[in-house]
């Protein structure tokens, strides 16, 4: 199913759109979005993120596999940082220096 096939299906629920979803993108995000949607002929930005995500409700199985595995490890990766720093947090902190004369070596 394209994202025209999707927009058309989408037009004849139209009347019933009562909801609003808000997102922020980087400019290249938008920029690519706006050449996304001058390629495929739709009307604006919101026209193709809501067709996208029509598109994803309707074949799930559309995401692909390996997207998902990256934002996991991603994920783990920011767990096991906490998980340091954790650690860091949880020690006691160190004692500073002290010179054999029984004076701070600073």
């Amino acid at each position: 199913m394209s994202l025209d096939s999707t927009l058309k299906s989408a037009d004849t629920r139209e009347s019933s759109r009562s909801r609003m979803i808000s997102f922020r993108l980087t400019e290249d995000e938008y920029d690519r979005c706006r050449e996304l949607c001058y390629s495929q002929g739709l009307r604006s930005v919101s026209e193709m993120a809501r067709a996208g995500l029509n598109l994803l409700l309707e074949q799930p199985g559309r995401v692909a596999k390996e997207a998902l595995e990256a934002r996991v490890a991603e994920l783990e990766g920011r767990l096991h940082m906490l998980s340091l720093e954790l650690r860091r947090l949880a020690q006691p902190p160190s004692l500073p220096p002290v010179a054999h004369n029984g004076v701070d070596a600073n």
